[in-house]
């Protein structure tokens, strides 16, 4: 079984109702929508994404940037990056060869909602 085909079954068993789509796996999740990306030549290797957290403009691109920093350096496994105009953090995860994804999501959801509010407090500052 794929990482892919893993990941939507533990979803869909955890109630999540994930939706396949050309571009990853979609779900929602306390209101927000997540995104996982996974690397068919490497299956050892998955993306979670909170995409779109913050949306940047000429006026705000560096504040972004400044408080995306700041995540990047007091935070764990997560990154808070600027992708076309918006803010998004993800969480990139190397996998063993037998993934327990009922330790990896949760975990990887609360980080990402914990760096969204980091991300937060850190634009209010700059």
């Amino acid at each position: 079984m794929t990482v892919k085909e893993q990941l939507m079954e533990f979803l869909a068993k955890e109630g999540f109702r994930p939706q396949d789509e050309d571009f990853g796996i979609y779900f929602r999740y306390e209101m927000l929508t997540f995104l996982i990306h996974w690397d068919a030549d490497d299956e050892q290797f998955v993306k979670i994404s909170l995409p779109g957290i913050f949306d940047t403009d000429e006026n705000n691109r560096a504040e972004a940037l400044e408080a995306a920093n700041v995540v990047n350096l007091e935070r764990k496994v997560v990154k808070a990056v600027i992708a076309g105009d918006a803010v998004w953090v993800t969480a990139e995860q190397l996998l063993d060869s037998t993934p327990n994804y009922e330790d990896i999501v949760p975990r990887t959801l609360h980080m990402l909602l914990q760096a969204r509010a980091a991300f937060y407090e850190a634009i209010k500052k700059a």
